[in-house]
């Protein structure tokens, strides 16, 4: 019954989005011509999931012109939505890495997919700074027939931009939709998307001449086709309980949210080690991460085993393989050690780490891993896992009705490299997502509450 029931569920959610397909296809009235107001000064546009080098190949190519060449924008890990713009906009820690999350306080897991797309009980987060943004309706279908309903929310986004333009100088918008087309159409659709967001561009900066906008992403995007990665029965094989609640020694909770690249497992942290060790050796799992009583970060993955130690100021990491190199680490390591910036103690500078990890597959991997486990939300899991492209894991409903072309989440570069750019002066080519703040319009910086969409 409960399998019946299940697909009964995905069938309805096709028919519904194929029914409301046909709405998404008539555009929205053409928004008039703008009436005196103040003079629209900057625009901040929010993309979410345009990977970097769909941007960067765009701008070299010859298209956003007046727009500075993009910086790589390194997201935190794992690299999602809400971890990320809250990381852009320095909100206080939301509870969970994604909107379902677990709550150690009420042993419970909380919020899910109808607070995701229509509030609900979910903080806001980063979307308090959002004044411009696509319907409801349409952002949550865009996941089941992304096509049409990315049309329609650009057209959306377009006529709540210059109506909201009557009253305000300084707008913030944010654009869904991009993220749906990447998951589900992958690279060619993506960068169609992204055409029609410049040609709203252009069109903003003709009618308002000296406006200042900024483009910035969330995260990456492998955009290689995805399976789901098996790892429940790998859990359960190993004598873990996947459960709703920490009861037992051997329970686990496994929120499942979205189809991403990346699984937070809640347990016991005495039992933290042998979870590790039960799917590191998985299909699909290309890092698992976890903290031991005295601080140190173990990383184990198919190409070996390590451990991370950092200061209490995230200043100085060190790097220590036990067997292999899991984040490819080796040769920087030899050569920090050559030029003298290890320490006695084989501790060396954050931005020494940083640059040296630009060649590997993990950018930024020392600093992304200490934080997802220490400073990414208010709850953090017992373990992290990173899962290799070509993998997800996520909604089971999610996974019998959507084919997947690409997906994010997971430490490697490609999932994390998000960009900035802006009409105003050129960026770093390489920031953090925490380092973005200062660069946007004192305008949307301002700390006094913002007009409600």
């Amino acid at each position: 019954m409960p399998r019946r029931f299940a697909a009964l569920r995905s069938f309805c959610l096709v028919a519904l989005a194929a029914a409301l397909a046909a709405c998404a296809g008539a555009p929205p009235p053409a928004a008039p011509a703008p009436r005196p107001g103040p003079a629209l000064r900057s625009v901040v546009l929010m993309l979410d999931g345009v990977p970097y080098p769909v941007m960067d190949s765009l701008v070299r190519a010859g298209h956003f012109r007046g727009f500075a060449p993009p910086a790589r924008m390194v997201s935190p890990f794992p690299s999602l939505t809400g971890v990320a713009f809250r990381d852009i906009w320095r909100e206080p820690l939301s509870p969970g890495y994604e909107d379902l999350y677990f709550d150690p306080e009420r042993n419970e897991l909380r919020g899910g997919a109808l607070d995701h797309f229509f509030g609900g009980d979910a903080e806001p987060g980063f979307h308090r700074h959002v004044e411009v943004a696509g319907s409801s309706l349409v952002t949550s279908m865009a996941y089941l027939l992304p096509a049409p309903f990315a049309k329609r929310e650009l057209a959306e986004l377009r006529s709540g931009i210059l109506k909201r333009a009557e009253t305000d100088s300084a707008i913030v918008a944010y654009l869904v939709s991009t993220d749906a087309i990447a998951h589900r159409g992958g690279r060619e659709p993506l960068v169609e998307t992204v055409l029609g967001v410049e040609a709203m561009v252009d069109e903003l900066r003709s009618r308002y001449p000296g406006v200042r906008i900024d483009l910035l992403s969330d995260h990456g995007n492998d955009l290689v086709p995805t399976r789901p990665v098996e790892l429940l029965a790998a859990l359960k094989a190993a004598g873990f309980h996947p459960s709703g609640h920490l009861r037992r020694p051997d329970d686990v909770v496994v929120p499942r949210f979205g189809l991403v690249g990346s699984v937070a497992v809640y347990a016991d942290p005495a039992s933290a080690p042998r979870l590790a060790a039960s799917l590191a050796g998985l299909e699909g799992v290309d890092l698992v991460v976890h903290e031991d009583e005295a601080g140190r970060i173990h990383v184990a993955g198919p190409a070996g085993r390590a451990v991370i130690e950092a200061d209490a100021a995230l200043a100085r990491f060190r790097y220590t393989p036990e067997s292999g190199d899991p984040l490819g680490l080796a040769p920087a390591l030899a050569r920090l050690r050559a030029g003298g910036a290890l320490d006695a103690s084989g501790f060396a500078a954050d931005s020494s780490w940083l640059r040296e990890s630009e060649s590997t597959p993990y950018l930024d991997g020392l600093r992304r891993i200490v934080l997802g486990l220490r400073g990414a939300v208010r709850n953090p899991a017992a373990v992290l896992v990173s899962l290799a492209p070509g993998y997800h894991f996520g909604s089971a409903a999610a996974t019998r009705v959507v084919q997947v072309t690409g997906t994010h989440g997971s430490l490697r570069t490609t999932s994390s490299s998000a960009f900035y750019t802006s009409t105003a002066a050129a960026p770093p080519a390489l920031l953090r997502s925490d380092e973005l703040l200062p660069l946007l319009p004192a305008a949307v910086r301002a700390p006094a509450p913002r007009r409600a969409p």
